[in-house]
């Protein structure tokens, strides 16, 4: 009977070690059963990641962006070696016409460069993707808020932010301070309009006008977003989704260009974009804009192609160094700066998978942080708009330390588009400004009507598109 028992805890015994060797053979090596380590969605480590190819159109950001696009890509790749980069090189002037024909057709690129009053475009086409499906919520969480406002509609963002560029007023620092100007001050505490108008009346003097804004043809635009910021007019709606432009400010705004161009202080005429940094450069204006940090290294780079001799200077310039400064605030006012992002934004084509979504925001995310998106400011002279950017930075030496504290102060003082504001609000602004606002502002610049008239018109014709409700009476 002891054998018959002993025989049989043998037999189970032996039954044991077959079952255990079974299973490790069928799970892992440690006995955990396959579908444990095997998460839904996540590939098993001995999985070859499927190749996949990203494709970026994008215009020369800086100088020497798609040059560094490429490096980026090229390190990119070789961090993921099954992902591959195509780049379409385009310019400025081809870049959005190229895009837009792209997404019409259901062939956009993953990843293009475009402004933000551009994304509502892109969203009504139905080819814009909701980033936040795909793109890790830490890694999103690296950008600011602000800038990721102005990549966003209704709430959702459609892209990353490459810069937020704020656009004001740039000037002759020397002939300021040769007659007295306190340019220090301005750019520390703003200026009141009387204020400005004094000093414009300053620099007027035989044919040097005190103040030049681009304003011909669609520049007329930019004089009255940039200079409106000082007016309450940064952007086409209040918090509450009234349109702007209606307010009593925009009256003032109109008025003040009016006063100006009576006095002589402004030209009675359009300015091109590129005369107005020339016509200071040579003398003929003081102050000009729109302007950006940026125009510091033009400046420079000015000052020593006349030291140098080497003709490659602006005919007739002058040596002088530059000043960026706020733009006025009327009176009663809240001073603020006109700002834009711009910014990269993911687009769904024919061929479009959510596993390609996840490479593309993956390659995304990368080219608009760290050291990439550090090198990137650096040519423009703006800070980062996410931290593992302004970690990265480095500010390049021989920088004019009252432009820098004058850009992160205007930086600060720049409001993003309200909550709510929709698509087709946005488009219908637009619209508003370029079909209505427009002709009538450059009517105003040549004298054939007046500001009151120009205001009237533009009630007019917002009342029309929005409804009186809609639209702010009174000021802001």
């Amino acid at each position: 009977m002891k054998k018959l028992l002993a025989l049989l805890l043998c037999l189970a015994m032996v039954c044991g070690l077959v079952a255990g060797c079974s299973q490790n053979d069928a799970g892992t090596t440690d006995g955990t059963p396959a579908e444990t380590t095997a998460q839904a969605g996540t590939p098993a480590e001995t999985e070859t990641p499927e190749e996949d190819t990203i494709v970026i159109m994008a215009p020369p950001v800086t100088g020497n962006y798609v040059n560094n696009l490429k490096t980026w890509a090229a390190d990119f790749q070789e961090m993921y070696p099954h992902l591959t980069i195509e780049i379409i090189e385009t310019s400025w002037g081809d870049h959005m016409s190229k895009l837009s024909t792209m997404a019409q057709a259901g062939e956009a690129p993953d990843i293009a460069e475009v402004t933000s009053s551009a994304v509502a475009t892109y969203v009504d086409m139905g080819v814009a993707i909701d980033i936040s499906q795909y793109m890790d919520a830490e890694r999103l969480a690296d950008y600011d808020e602000n800038a990721i406002a102005y990549m966003s509609l209704e709430g959702v963002p459609y892209g990353l932010p490459l810069y937020l560029t704020i656009q004001a007023l740039g000037a002759n620092k020397t002939l300021m301070e040769e007659l007295g100007i306190d340019v220090a001050k301005i750019q520390q505490e703003g200026w009141s309009l009387d204020e400005f108008m004094d000093v414009i009346a300053t620099g007027t003097e035989g044919d040097r006008f005190g103040f030049v804004f681009a304003n011909a043809g669609v520049c007329t635009s930019d004089l009255v977003k940039i200079y409106g910021a000082g007016f309450g007019l940064d952007n086409y709606f209040t918090e509450d989704l009234k349109y702007t432009y209606t307010s009593e400010n925009m009256l003032l705004l109109l008025q003040s260009v009016e006063e100006m161009i009576a006095a002589g202080y402004m030209p009675n005429y359009g300015v091109e974009a590129g005369q107005r940094m020339v016509m200071c450069q040579t003398g003929n204006g003081m102050i000009f804009g729109k302007a950006m940090p940026l125009f510091e290294s033009n400046f420079k780079t000015n000052n020593a192609a006349l030291e140098a001799n080497d003709g490659t200077a602006v005919e007739n310039s002058l040596p002088m160094d530059y000043a960026f400064l706020p733009v006025p605030t009327m009176e009663g006012g809240t001073e603020a700066c006109y700002g834009q992002v711009d910014g990269l934004i993911a687009l769904r084509n024919n061929n479009t998978t959510d596993e390609h979504l996840k490479n593309v925001m993956l390659f995304m995310d990368y080219i608009c942080s760290g050291d990439r998106i550090a090198a990137c400011m650096n040519e423009l002279y703006l800070d980062p708009v996410c931290q593992s950017g302004r970690d990265a930075l480095t500010v390049e030496e021989g920088r004019d330390q009252a432009n820098l504290d004058t850009t992160a102060r205007l930086i600060a003082l720049v409001n993003a588009p309200p909550a709510g504001v929709t698509a087709e609000m946005n488009a219908t602004a637009e619209t508003m400004l370029n079909e209505h606002i427009v002709p009538k502002v450059q009517s105003l610049l040549a004298g054939e009507m007046s500001a009151q008239e120009v205001y009237d018109y533009i009630v007019e014709a917002a009342h029309s598109e929005f409804g009186a409700e809609d639209c702010v009476s009174g000021k802001i």
